[in-house]
């Protein structure tokens, strides 16, 4: 099968980049840019279908792409194809899926597959609008593919844990969700993936004319910060005790109480402590209750 991976590079999540460009921590310069986690599961899906006489092409465009594509080449793509443009740090997601739905054009595929979302932005409409593009069937969210003979069999996943076995009419896009598996390269395999050639294609090649984004970004900032749970005393307690809960912010003071002595009197102890806190009737009240 002629398989492409569309794969895009994002900050390593593993490093904190900051809330935006207010933040102090926020240094774009400083960050260490690689591959989107479900490109990598996408990766690895189309490693297990290409199969002895295909292959896998994986695609990207931007800046950063060349370090994506080198973590591609290293775990199992067969090409990679680097689309040059000097604005594809602003495309929106259509201008994007238009020129990666020409480049696929060029290359010819059965296949292609895309992480279901990017963790940069989670722009889960990439693969629609590329299927549309396109004109192919899409198939999301795939949490495993295989062949069976020349047919394309894929599993989904449905609302509250169902799962869908579906055989989608090829060419088709898939729009693989999940992360790539712990088993990572080895050193020798990445060293090479280092020095690998890219194909290199400028984007004025593909045909389409003056390629600008439909949308543009005005400003990036915090996350709106989220009101914290205002806690309300049980009316059931005395005013006093709904005050000092409100003055405390509910906080429960825990106490902690050592008995010891022999197995009798250490259940007098917990029967004496139990009667005081007023969690069982004392004594008298038992005899008079009986």
């Amino acid at each position: 099968m002629r398989l492409i991976v569309c794969v895009k590079a994002v900050p390593d999540p593993g490093i904190p980049v900051g809330a935006g460009p207010g933040d102090p921590a926020w240094d774009p310069a400083s960050w260490i840019w690689d591959l989107n986690p479900p490109d990598g599961a996408a990766l690895t899906v189309a490693a297990s279908l290409r199969g002895r006489e295909g292959t896998v092409t994986a695609v990207s465009l931007g800046a950063h792409a060349p370090q994506a594509l080198r973590r591609a080449l290293a775990w199992g793509a067969d090409r990679a194809v680097l689309l040059a443009d000097r604005g594809g740090e602003d495309l929106d997601i259509v201008t994007t899926a238009r020129i990666l739905a020409a480049a696929a054009g060029r290359l010819g595929f059965d296949a292609i597959l895309c992480g279901h979302a990017a963790i940069d932005g989670q722009g889960e409409s990439l693969p629609a609008v590329l299927a549309g593009f396109l004109e192919c069937p899409l198939v999301s969210p795939v949490v495993e593919a295989w062949r069976e003979a020349d047919v394309l069999v894929a599993r989904t996943r449905l609302p509250r844990g169902r799962r869908a076995l579906l055989q989608p009419r090829l060419p088709a896009v898939l729009a693989v969700e999940g992360t790539p598996p712990r088993v990572d390269a080895t050193l020798p395999v990445h060293l090479q993936a280092l020095t690998a050639p890219l194909d290199v294609w400028d984007v004025s090649s593909l045909g389409l004319g003056a390629v600008a984004p439909q949308v543009s970004r005005l400003d990036l900032g915090p996350p709106r910060p989220r009101p914290k749970k205002i806690f309300t005393p049980d009316s059931r307690l005395s005013a006093a005790e709904r005050l000092r809960q409100l003055m405390t912010g509910g906080r429960v003071e825990k106490k902690a109480e050592l008995f010891t002595g022999t197995g009798a009197q250490s259940a007098e102890h917990i029967l004496g402590a139990l009667r005081r806190e007023r969690i069982i009737p004392d004594g008298d009240q038992l005899k008079t209750d009986n």
